[in-house]
């Protein structure tokens, strides 16, 4: 046992000495061995590394235009629908606002003339899109310039070049939606040709005499102008640089092409210059292969003004007839190359000295480390035993103290959250659900509604007269009207029913699984037993409205309050104390 002990340490001191300097030398000598072959490697590789970054790079930009024109197009008919929308809601708004101020004053003809006199001015791409008026007999009220002679008359008629009665449809539309969007087919004012084109309408009832407003555009204009927008922003991008991108369509239309501008907006087809004509035909030829492998070809560098030899990716962009593309200079890949091969070169050079330098001193600081570290390994290796024998008892005893300490904090830390979450979901005053947690549960019950069905009603109530409460009696005697009133309500609902104080004295009542019928007798029952309850010796009775809706498929949370606030508020306009639902 000596003898192995004896031998070990022997070991510990002289083989640092031997095996540490040859490691390091071992080290040197691979580093410098495949250094020099990824120099060679990457020196024959150059030219055909900087091709295939830049078809990359190439690549890359055309597939993201091609896919942001996509998406472009796409937002068109939503852009255009807002667009629409935007317009009839602010004539609508002016319109209200004339017949509010003089509803009093003036007669109904004085307004009517205020309102088309203040709205016939509006109109957009050069008279096409403008702010129509008509009642619900189909007599125009406002109508165009072009179709002014048929103000006072009833075109209900009317049909597009569908066949469609489409102020039929707009009437109805108005009188069940309130307002909707339309598409109809009808030729532009201001094209002279008897082409049709697909127009979306937006219409809106006015809320008085019968009258509805609203606004079309074609979606030929709406397109022209998108693609107008794009190609500027395309032309944007690539400006004052070699790697131009050009644009033309499959009908030969150039639509954009900064190296030769004077061809912009001509057909290639009708082009004298025969090498010109020849490249987009090649082009045009290159969009039908599978791989969509890039071009090569000869023409005129912008930053040279000399023919070269050219490389180009071009793609059709999907749903359009669009064709982009966008290449590289044979000559620039060249240059670039040159100059990196120097620089190479240089850089291999450089870092085989550096490396040679670094290695020589490595050397001699292995040496003198393999001497300090064979010294310590012996004088620390007798002194291994008596210590690791000692920590494993300490390490023990640490242990047993360590999970005693986090024992203690895990319990510490569940009380803490549980404390933490009710007082986030509790209303302080009420200890029902405050307004962040029924609004939660609220859409949680809308989100398991979308995946499995059925049906959820919502109730929104408050105190009336709750301010003269306060006022009179003061807040502390409120306060007592806020907590009892909860307490009570609560014993008058199901067991899956939800309360939470919404806001102030207004309460939010969730009947789940509940169709309207039968959450209207709940509630019902919970205003009846509320205005006969007496509540202290100050307060004696207290009513409550309420608004109740149904949630609607897809309908939004906004959607919803907005229909229980108008609820809410016909209670209180009928006298208060009133379900309305």
């Amino acid at each position: 046992m000596k003898s192995r002990e004896s031998n070990l340490i022997k070991i510990i001191a002289i083989g640092p000495l031997i095996f540490i300097p040859l490691f390091v030398i071992a080290i040197i000598l691979i580093i410098i061995i495949e250094h020099e072959q990824n120099f060679e490697k990457t020196l024959s590789k150059v030219e055909e590394n900087l091709i295939n970054i830049e078809k990359k790079a190439i690549k890359s930009k055309i597939d993201g235009i091609s896919d942001l024109i996509a998406y472009q197009n796409d937002l068109t008919v939503k852009k255009l629908t807002l667009r629409i929308k935007d317009r009839v809601n602010s004539s609508h708004k002016i319109a209200t606002n004339i017949y509010n101020k003089y509803k009093n004053t003036k007669s109904q003809k004085e307004i009517k003339s205020l309102i088309i006199t203040s709205l016939s001015p509006l109109s957009w791409n050069n008279d096409e899109s403008f702010i129509f008026i008509l009642d619900y007999n189909g007599v125009f009220h406002l109508a165009p310039n072009y179709l002014k002679h048929l103000e006072g008359t009833s075109i209900i008629d009317f049909q597009d070049a569908n066949g469609i009665f489409v102020i039929k449809e707009e009437i109805e539309t108005v009188k069940t939606k309130n307002e909707g969007f339309l598409w109809d087919k009808f030729t532009k004012p201001t094209d002279p040709s008897t082409n049709s084109y697909d127009q979306v309408v937006f219409v809106k009832a006015l809320g008085f005499y019968n009258l509805y407003l609203g606004s079309g555009e074609y979606l030929e204009t709406a397109s022209k102008i998108s693609s107008n927008e794009i190609l500027k922003a395309i032309q944007k991008i690539s400006e004052n640089t070699s790697e131009y991108i050009f644009v033309f369509d499959t009908n030969g239309n150039i639509l954009l092409n900064d190296s030769t501008p004077e061809y912009v907006n001509k057909n290639f087809y009708k082009i004298k210059d025969k090498s010109i004509k020849d490249v987009y035909l090649l082009l045009l030829k290159s969009i039908k292969s599978v791989d969509n492998k890039f071009s090569r070809y000869s023409w005129v560098n912008p930053e040279t003004n000399k023919e070269e030899v050219k490389y180009s990716y071009i793609k059709k962009v999907p749903n359009t007839n669009w064709i982009i593309g966008s290449g590289f200079y044979e000559s620039t890949i060249k240059s670039n190359a040159a100059v990196q091969v120097t620089k190479l070169y240089e850089d291999y050079h450089m870092r085989i000295s550096y490396i040679l330098t670094i290695g020589f001193i490595s050397i001699l600081i292995s040496l003198v480390c393999s001497y300090v570290v064979s010294k310590y390994l012996k004088s620390q290796f007798l002194k291994y035993k008596s210590r690791i024998l000692n920590k494993s008892g300490e390490l023990k005893q640490l242990n047993k103290s360590l999970e005693d300490k986090v024992k203690d904090r895990t319990e510490e830390l569940e009380k803490s959250r549980e404390s933490l979450e009710v007082l986030a979901t509790t209303d302080a005053l009420t200890k029902i659900h405050n307004r962040y947690s029924i609004m939660n549960i609220m859409e949680q019950e809308i989100r398991k509604l979308s995946r499995c069905g059925g049906n959820l009603c919502i109730a929104l109530f408050d105190i009336d007269k709750f301010k003269d409460i306060n006022d009179n009696y003061g807040h502390d005697v409120g306060d007592i009207v806020l907590c009892t009133l909860s307490s009570f309500v609560n014993n008058f609902l199901r067991e899956s029913d939800i309360m939470g104080r919404y806001g102030g004295e207004e309460f939010l009542i969730i009947y789940k699984n509940t169709m309207l019928k039968d959450a209207c007798i709940v509630s019902e029952r919970v205003r009846k037993s509320v205005s006969e309850h007496k509540f202290n010796e100050n307060v004696k009775q207290v009513t409550i409205s309420i608004g109740l809706v149904e949630y609607q498929n897809d309908e939004s949370v906004d959607e919803l309050f907005k229909r229980l606030d108008i609820l809410l508020y016909k209670s209180k306009n009928e006298g208060r104390n009133k379900l309305s639902f």
